[in-house]
């Protein structure tokens, strides 16, 4: 890329960098500009680096309050979406040339729809912006994909969002194509008699059902044929995920050009909003990737609603759901006047395993109480429909506290950005009422109800990280070394394994490993980092296993070392650590005879995945 242009695509992007980038580490100033190559040098050691994210994540693991987590998980989001972009940019060339590669690793899609909620609720306060997920049933707990990338597109979404939004909300949803399409010939009813629209926030939208029309529409022509989506494979699905804003709306005049680099959306809407940047042209590209299409719906002084299919593979087992056994048995009501922002609450209780019965109108919850198959342990409010019902909310509070005088059911003020806090938080003192802030998100919520309930989570420890679990007893005395050029690199993985009880040792090079696994050793598994001077990781364990070899033609010859008269085979498990899991990595790590690999910083669910796998399959080695 020419110097001036390579000046023009960093000033173009900077503001995008500079939005996470305040997320992690509060009012920064990068001049991105001043110097293109000491710029690109910072952009890819960044992106080898879980500074961020691993530091934050032992921080988490501290003695916090609810407050407190709140801002270390939107750091932590903010320090993720911060590499992704970093990845968009170092990327760009690959997309051009058609040489990017997608992960194929299990995630869940809810966690990263509550990450990218995290990243943005910030500036969504700021502004007075409601901000809501809500991911079908139907979608299934875990499947099959790129986590990165799905949150990249996302993101650059959300991000545009949030950009050219100054009232109203922001709502991203997820459903199965299948859903959506039957709901077309469903006649929906969107403005209210009081002038509002049954929507997240009341503000009019681009509708959802308009902008599937148009999306129909516009993959038929693409494809020049009847059905507007390719059929896909039975262990596949096909995803429609939706943003949809109450902003500025995109000029009619604009709208051809949405997709290109750089674009800006009007003089006086750049004035005062900026470009879209380079994220709706790569989002373009990677939701192409994905077998999937992206399209738009948008009217001026109205709003935008964005959305992109994308298909991806089910899961072998989805049983394991996210839902904690502490909750359940529990009942609640949700009480709001706005059916779609009680739909979202009611999702997020679900998750949790909280049986959810709504209401939008306050006259209905004692009878609705009293209806109800078990005990409503939780009320929550939503303080829009308080303040609307101010006047008779004392009563019914009355009401419930002398329902059940031993155990009164707990009463939650939900908290709406576009409200005063200051006046929550009188409310909540004059009437006892614990306040959950939105965006509502599922480890947010669990801590809040968790503190109100007074019980501790029998699955999660403190700060909702996994402590006396699975994960705790399989790493538990375990012997593990850690190898790593890195010192940061180094601690933030020690740490996190000391976390669940291991006993770790530190080696600085491949050369250092391979005297510590000189067999026979007292190590249960080894951590190898990829990309280390000298010699890499690769190389390293090349080494170690010819080590092993030697010593396994040893046994079978009788010749055994005293140490191992009871070794059948020797074979250490060792686990890659690598910012860098695209498809080729991986084959690499298994041509080298490693048994998996970890992305840094580690992260619960896949450390698990790695761990259960490859000690479930060595034990009986050594």
């Amino acid at each position: 890329m020419p110097f001036f242009a390579c000046l023009q695509f960093l000033a173009t992007v900077s503001h995008e960098i500079r939005t996470p980038m305040n997320g992690v580490l509060g009012e920064c100033v990068i001049d991105l500009t001043h110097n293109v190559y000491s710029i690109v040098f910072w952009l890819k050691g960044f992106k080898q680096s879980p500074l961020f994210s691993g530091m934050l994540q032992m921080l988490m693991d501290t003695d916090l309050d609810t407050t407190q987590q709140d801002y270390v998980r939107t750091a932590q989001a903010s320090g993720k979406a911060l590499v992704s972009l970093i990845n968009e940019v170092l990327d760009q060339a690959k997309i051009e040339s058609g040489k990017l590669e997608l992960e194929a690793v299990p995630f869940d899609l809810r966690l990263v729809c509550d990450d990218i909620l995290s990243l943005f609720c910030g500036k969504a306060q700021e502004k007075g912006l409601e901000l809501a997920v809500y991911v079908s049933d139907q979608v299934p707990q875990t499947l099959i994909g790129d986590p990165g990338r799905m949150r990249q597109i996302i993101t650059n979404l959300m991000g545009n969002s949030i950009k050219f939004t100054e009232r109203g909300h922001i709502y991203l949803t997820v459903h199965v194509v299948e859903e959506v399409m039957s709901c077309l010939e469903v006649e929906t009813e969107f403005q209210n008699t009081n002038n509002t629209y049954n929507t997240l926030s009341g503000y009019k939208v681009a509708n959802r059902r308009h902008s599937w029309q148009s999306f129909q529409l516009f993959n038929t022509d693409l494809h020049s044929a009847e059905m507007p989506f390719a059929p896909i494979l039975p262990e596949t699905i096909r995803l429609i995920i939706s943003v949809e804003d109450t902003g500025v709306g995109i000029p009619p005049e604009a709208q051809s050009r949405i997709f290109m680099p750089f674009m800006q959306v009007g003089p006086s809407i750049a004035r005062i909003h900026g470009g879209t940047g380079i994220g709706l042209s790569i989002s373009k590209c990677l939701v192409h990737l994905m077998k999937g299409e992206i399209g738009y719906v948008s009217i001026p002084n109205v709003g935008s609603t964005f959305s992109f299919t994308a298909v991806l593979t089910k899961a072998r087992s989805n049983a394991n759901a996210n839902k904690s056994p502490g909750f359940k048995g529990i009942n609640a009501l949700v009480v709001d006047h706005k059916p779609v922002r009680a739909k979202v609450t009611k999702y997020h209780l679900q998750r949790l395993g909280v049986k959810t019965e709504l209401t939008t109108d306050v006259n209905q919850v004692i009878p609705k109480m009293n209806c109800a198959s078990l005990v409503t342990r939780l009320v929550l409010v939503d303080k829009e429909t308080w303040m609307k019902e101010s006047h008779s909310m004392p009563h019914l509070l009355s009401k419930l506290r002398s329902k059940d005088q031993s155990d009164p059911p707990k009463l939650f003020l939900l908290e709406n950005p576009t409200n005063s806090i200051k006046s929550s938080s009188n409310i909540s003192r004059e009437h006892n009422l614990n306040v959950i802030m939105k965006p509502l998100r599922a480890s947010m919520l669990q801590a809040s109800l968790r503190r109100a309930l007074g019980g501790v989570d029998k699955v999660h420890g403190k700060n909702g990280v996994v402590g006396n679990s699975a994960l705790g007893s399989l790493l538990h005395k375990r012997q593990i070394i850690v190898v790593d050029d890195n010192v940061v690199n180094l601690k933030v993985a020690a740490g996190a394994l000391k976390k669940y009880g291991a006993e770790v040792i530190c080696a600085d090079s491949g050369k250092k490993a391979i005297a510590l696994l000189k067999p026979p050793h007292s190590f249960d598994a080894c951590f190898m980092d990829i990309q280390m001077p000298e010699m890499d990781g690769f190389e390293a364990t090349k080494r170690i296993r010819m080590m092993e070899r030697e010593l396994n033609e040893r046994i079978e010859r009788g010749e055994a070392p005293p140490e191992c008269a009871k070794v059948r085979r020797w074979r250490t498990p060792i686990l890659a650590m690598t910012a860098d899991v695209i498809q080729a990595t991986y084959e690499q790590c298994l041509k080298c005879e490693m048994d998996g690999y970890v992305s840094k910083p580690f992260e619960g669910e896949q450390l698990y995945r790695e761990v259960t796998r490859f000690f479930q399959s060595h034990d009986h080695v050594q």
